[in-house]
């Protein structure tokens, strides 16, 4: 089979030739008829002028002496003859000096053009090229005497055989342009698609760093910057996979170790089968469920399977709620909890126990991260907010803590599964770091956002909100 190169550069160079050799032929034919034309045209004005003084001659000489240097004067061409025959038929001029004394119907010759003076026969004049076809000026005789006066080529043919040699010429040269511009074209065609073919290899064998390089602004261009989109979005799935194998086999190692090492320990004597290990392998078993939930949970936002069950809530119910559950463990850090709300707060259709789940990972996150501070809980109406993607009004809950903040590099990751600001978030101080991704996904469940603003050792601020759509009432 051949390559696209190939198929392209000769349907070009096939168009090229077939054009041309249309042109050519069109171009011939017009040229032949249009100087047949011409010359007929030319031979008619000729033969008539020749004829008249040929008459003029005759009235004055009364006789056709010396007619002989008046055809000789009047060749056009070396390979054109002119004979004269008499009333009688008698050759009494010939300008190749053949035929002189002998009779025109001995040679057989016709076509003539007939001399009259004073209304009567004074002669016939015979005209012809050389090669001529019969009824062109031929002189039919000849042929069939078998005698030929000259081999002299004819003008006629003559000249279309060097249009003819200039066309082809012109066509040979059009071709071999086409042919080289053929090549340029297609090799600029092909070249983007063979980068993409070598591409679509890297990628195929893992190679998911590969990038195409996009040679034009046009749908090549455009495909080849598709293609590198496309290879990012898999390299980055790819690396956030591995993340994520590595990070869930780093979770299970640990509650899976004590687990064995306690249950070993059991079974061989070391430690008694009572109250505190148990509690031990249960505490572990317990991390590990809510591990699996935790992720079961985010695949399931993220596929659009998580079923949200809406009903009318009073927002600012739920939140104080939910600080109340969390007071103990704020007094425990000498942390403050705050509520700042408007008097009125429309309730809104949401699944109450999912964004309970939000606000109580947020609280959990500020208290982790604050010490001896205040955490306030806030919640208002808004029309709208470009910068952060909310496009129509909705409520927003803000949650602001006073402790050690974060550092600018790590914000755009902090609702990554598994992320962590390994500064200040080590594994034996939080969970397993989907406490956020989390929040993320279930916000966006709900069709509001999630972003956060932070400045390092001024605290944090955590915001979501709530499409006011499904305001009620």
């Amino acid at each position: 089979m051949f390559s696209l190169r190939w198929k392209l550069g000769g349907a070009l160079l096939l168009v090229v030739l077939v054009s041309v050799g249309v042109m050519a032929y069109l171009t011939n034919r017009n040229t032949e008829a249009q100087f047949q034309q011409y010359l007929q045209g030319g031979g008619m004005m000729y033969t008539q002028r020749l004829s008249d003084n040929l008459e003029r001659y005759y009235t004055q000489n009364k006789s056709w002496a010396g007619v002989q240097e008046i055809l000789d004067a009047s060749l056009r061409s070396t390979n054109e003859r002119l004979v004269l025959a008499d009333s009688s038929g008698k050759i009494v001029g010939d300008t190749s000096n053949e035929w002189l004394g002998k009779s025109s119907g001995e040679l057989k010759l016709n076509n003539g053009i007939a001399i009259t003076s004073s209304g009567q026969n004074a002669g016939t004049l015979y005209s012809y090229f050389s090669g001529t076809a019969p009824g062109r000026g031929y002189m039919g005789g000849m042929g069939m005497m078998g005698t030929s006066p000259t081999t002299i080529v004819n003008p006629e043919s003559d000249f279309l055989s060097r249009v003819n040699s200039y066309l082809w010429l012109a066509g040979l040269i059009a071709a071999a342009i086409a042919l080289i511009l053929g090549i340029l074209l297609t090799r600029q065609i092909t070249r983007p698609v063979h980068a993409l073919n070598l591409g679509a290899q890297h990628i195929s064998q893992g190679d998911l760093a590969y990038r195409v390089k996009a040679y034009s602004g046009d749908e090549l261009g455009r495909l080849a910057r598709s293609f590198n989109a496309m290879a990012a979005s898999l390299d980055s799935s790819e690396q956030s996979r591995r993340r994520l194998v590595s990070d869930v086999a780093h979770e299970l190692r640990t509650p899976l170790t004590i687990i064995e090492g306690t249950a070993d320990g059991i079974i061989d004597g070391v430690f008694p089968p009572d109250r505190e290990h148990l509690n031990v392998i249960k505490e572990q078993t317990a991390a590990l469920t809510r591990l699996v939930t935790d992720l079961r949970e985010i695949s399931m936002a993220e596929s659009g399977q998580l079923k949200l069950d809406y009903a009318p809530t009073d927002i600012v119910s739920l939140l104080k709620h939910k600080l109340s559950q969390f007071e103990v463990v704020a007094k425990s850090k000498n942390i403050q909890l705050k509520l700042d709300t408007p008097s009125a707060i429309p309730e809104i259709s949401i699944d109450s126990r999912r964004i309970e789940q939000v606000v109580a990972n947020l609280l959990a996150n500020a208290i982790r991260h604050t010490s001896g501070g205040n955490i306030t809980v806030s919640v208002k109406m808004i029309p709208s907010d470009t910068t952060h993607g909310v496009l129509k009004p909705s409520l927003l809950v803000s949650v602001a803590d006073t402790g050690e903040g974060i550092a600018p590099e790590h914000l755009p990751h902090l609702f990554e599964r598994f992320y962590r600001v390994e500064s200040s978030r080590s594994r034996g101080e939080g969970g397993a770091g989907l406490g956020l991704a989390i929040v993320k996904q279930l916000v966006q469940a709900h069709g509001g956002e999630v972003w956060v603003e932070s400045r390092t050792g001024k605290g944090s601020t955590f915001f979501f909100t709530l499409p006011a759509g499904n305001k009620l009432g």
